[in-house]
């Protein structure tokens, strides 16, 4: 992950509560709780912060919890603390022992899928 940089990046501090679509240029810290979907450069979700929505990133690193999948272009990191949930698409992986994953894993050989299934597939 690259240095925290203020400019065009957020943060969403431990107890902080956050609601909607983000488009985050840079990089988003999560240490609190995410209710939607984040799209961004980079993402490092700290071991406070839950992402209940979807996460269309290059580079992420999963140290808490998401719970409504991944797709990650350039490269995932899953440490021990981890659990993620859903659908998980990503170019390369690494997972620390301990992890929890639970869901689909998809590698992305050439183009990203960018959608995920809709709830109207299920029907």
């Amino acid at each position: 992950m690259t240095e925290y940089n203020s400019k065009g990046s957020l943060f969403v501090g431990q107890g902080v509560v956050v609601s909607g679509t983000f488009e985050v240029p840079e990089m988003a810290v999560v240490a609190g709780l995410v209710e939607g979907e984040l799209n961004t450069k980079e993402v490092l979700v700290e071991t406070t912060g839950v992402v209940n929505g979807r996460i269309k990133a290059e580079i992420v690193e999963v140290r808490g919890e998401v719970t409504q999948g991944l797709l990650v272009t350039n490269h995932l990191n899953i440490r021990s603390s981890a659990k993620i949930t859903g659908l998980t698409q990503y170019a390369e992986m690494s997972v620390e022992k301990g992890a929890k994953l639970s869901g689909e894993l998809r590698i992305i050989e050439h183009e990203p899928i960018d959608t995920y299934p809709s709830d109207s597939e299920d029907q």
